[in-house]
């Protein structure tokens, strides 16, 4: 989505909002959970700009009614519905299996969630092969916790699922990413 696309229709006086500052702090981190909820880059590069055009028409119309703070929290739960929505869709034109098996036998790798020019290529990846062997309700929440910077209560309210079930993942999830790099460190 063009950062110039978006026009404030704001009440005069009111200053008008920032949104490509907005973006610029917490565009990273919502195309990194796109990721991870869709396994495709164009389909999380489109699940994140429908996202956003969905947080820009609610602020700007008025009808969300939280503080700037929340915007952020509000963008996640709209990439995981519509990502939901898309995998829906997805999943009746054919089987996830039968997709994972297809993408298995031709060799290819699932686009990277995990992109950040100061990370070395072989730590990103080891790191994202074992996000990728979490079941994708503990993916889901390791990385609204550690790169969405989300509370477990937040993530309850995003995900719609009982606190103690996020926390709980996130222990399970921890403690499962620690035997992982017991067994096979990173090497350095």
């Amino acid at each position: 989505m063009s950062r110039n696309t978006v026009k404030n229709h704001r009440a005069e006086g009111e200053q008008p909002i920032d949104w490509a500052a907005w973006l610029d702090e917490y565009g990273d981190r919502l195309l990194l959970y796109a990721r991870q909820q869709t396994r495709r880059e164009a389909d999380a590069e489109d699940v994140l700009q429908d996202a956003l055009v969905q947080l820009v028409q609610a602020v700007e119309s008025g009808a969300f009614q939280g503080a700037r703070e929340q915007w952020s929290a509000y963008a996640y739960t709209a990439i995981r519905h519509l990502a939901m929505d898309r995998g829906r869709r997805e999943e009746v034109r054919r089987s996830y299996a039968a997709r994972q098996q297809e993408t298995l036998s031709e060799g290819e790798e699932d686009s990277p969630w995990l992109a950040c020019s100061s990370d070395s290529e072989y730590l990103r990846h080891r790191v994202e092969q074992m996000l990728r062997t979490l079941p994708r309700e503990m993916a889901e929440v390791v990385i609204l916790r550690i790169w969405g910077d989300h509370t477990f209560r937040e993530i309850a309210e995003m995900t719609q699922t009982n606190l103690s079930t996020i926390t709980s993942r996130y222990r399970y999830a921890m403690q499962a990413l620690r035997k992982e790099l017991e067994d096979n460190p990173i090497e350095s």
